[in-house]
């Protein structure tokens, strides 16, 4: 019988060791994995080359509407709205100064819901936050606010607004205001563009802001100017009109004289008609009165003090309506007095609240016309 030799040192019954890394596949490897990296960069990139060239455009659009607008409300509010939609946000605020001397930035406009800060909150310019707002002239995040940097009002802004941006408007190297942007849609966080984005439009914005106030300023000193001019104009008118008045009065005294001197020559003679007299009383009354007037044209070329002495507002008010007798009765106006009691005496000028009624009854008779009625 035959022995079968044993096989295990056969070499064909050892096993074949596994193949080698092949070098130019884990070379192809790097390299494809290096490419994507590289491509999803390029993508990046050219994902914020795109967005910077477009906000560049917006802000160009913006700046050129910006400059047309010189209304002051409506410059902010384009402002606001422009800022909220390109960060997709909510709620925003300005804080400018109420004038040029102040040193406080007070909230002048705002969009959005949920809480504002009153108007006794507000920014100083002057303070340690101002200051660092001036210098760093661009956005901030709230969170990347230091606590002791803001005082109390400053804090309470703050707090408003966080999480959000805070965005020092700046025109010739001084704090001018403050914008104030929060709510950022989704929850996100202001990314890079955002910040980046309001940081040119606040430049934009705070040039046109001095713009529209100088703009304002100017159209209010036109204003004052074309009110002083007319006022020039008028007083000039009054003092040809004066001039006149003089000329007229001097004329029209020299008739009343003699008329009044006749009118006592037919008093005398009528001594016995007290009808008669009463009449020429209330003539004699009226020639005074007119003489008054012409006083009065007078005195608007020479003005005088306005004499006050004690007298009956009844007493005068009955005066007119003697006066005015006659003239009830051809308009068909029925006439009715109720005074309430014993009238005091006042300290008034006697010609002056006469014209008052006079004015006052002629006017309740026009009204009453053609029909008449009943003047109380």
């Amino acid at each position: 019988m035959t022995k079968r030799k044993p096989t295990a040192n056969r070499p064909e019954a050892q096993e074949k060791p596994a193949n080698p890394p092949d070098p130019q596949e884990a070379t192809h490897k790097i390299l494809a994995e290096d490419l994507h990296q590289k491509v999803t960069t390029l993508t990046e990139t050219n994902r914020q080359l795109k967005r910077k060239i477009f906000d560049l455009y917006t802000i160009f659009e913006i700046s050129r509407n910006f400059n047309s607008v010189l209304n002051y409300q409506q410059l902010l509010d384009t402002f606001i709205l422009t800022s909220l939609a390109q960060v997709g946000s909510s709620k925003a605020a300005v804080f400018l100064r109420r004038d040029r001397t102040s040193d406080q930035l007070q909230l002048v406009k705002q969009r959005g819901s949920g809480p504002f800060p009153d108007e006794n909150c507000c920014f100083k310019i002057e303070s340690d936050l101002g200051r660092h707002l001036a210098g760093l002239n661009r956005p901030v995040r709230t969170s990347d606010i230091a606590g002791d940097m803001a005082d109390d009002d400053e804090a309470a802004i703050i707090r408003i607004f966080h999480p959000g941006l805070i965005v020092p408007l700046i025109y010739q190297s001084g704090l001018r205001g403050v914008f104030c942007i929060t709510d950022k849609m989704a929850g996100r966080e202001f990314a890079s563009d955002d910040v980046e984005f309001l940081s040119i439009l606040g430049n934009q914005i705070s040039v046109a802001i001095e713009n529209a106030r100088l703009y304002e300023s100017e159209k209010a000193a036109a204003q004052q100017l074309r009110s002083a001019q007319e006022q020039l104009v008028q007083a000039e008118r009054l003092a040809a009109l004066g001039e006149m008045s003089a000329k007229v009065a001097h004329e029209v005294n020299n008739p009343l004289g003699i008329v009044k001197n006749y009118l006592l020559l037919v008093h005398r003679s009528l001594a016995g008609n007290e009808e008669a007299g009463n009449y020429l009383k209330i003539a004699g009354e009226e020639i005074d009165r007119i003489a008054g007037i012409v006083r009065e044209l007078l005195d608007f070329h020479r003005p005088q003090p306005i004499k006050l002495v004690p007298l009956s507002v009844t007493q005068v008010l009955d005066d007119v309506l003697r006066l005015m007798d006659r003239k009830l009765e051809n308009a068909n106006i029925e006439l009715t007095r109720d005074y309430h009691g014993e009238c005091p005496m006042v300290k008034a000028s006697p010609e002056n609240l006469k014209q008052v009624f006079l004015n006052l009854i002629i006017n309740g008779v026009d009204a009453m016309q053609p029909d008449g009625g009943t003047l109380s």
